[in-house]
């Protein structure tokens, strides 16, 4: 795994960390997509298709907030909808250092 990906992981849990453990693997390709987010009860798997790190990681952060968007008590019946679109907003700002 590359190490920008790997501390970019390392970030989340730290800032970020989910009620489920999250796993992240880098896969060969995944058609259709860049990420994909499957949650169960009891963990997460995050799956990145390979390529340059930077929209690696820019897929991991928008996948990692689908997990923490989960989380939230609040019912989702759009997985793109206002609360993930905020919970993004901030994870990427701060990544950012904005």
């Amino acid at each position: 795994m590359h190490s920008k990906l790997q501390k970019t992981i390392r970030w989340l849990r730290r800032n970020y960390p989910t009620r489920r453990p999250t796993i992240v693997r880098v896969v060969k390709s995944i058609p259709g997509c860049h990420g994909i987010c499957l949650i169960g009860d009891d963990r997460a798997l995050i799956r990145l298709a390979a390529s340059a790190d930077s929209l690696m990681l820019e897929t991991l952060l928008e996948e990692w907030c689908h997990v923490l968007r989960h989380d939230t008590p609040i019912k989702c019946d759009d997985e793109h909808d206002q609360v993930f679109w905020a919970i993004y907003g901030h994870v990427t700002k701060h990544w950012r250092g904005e």
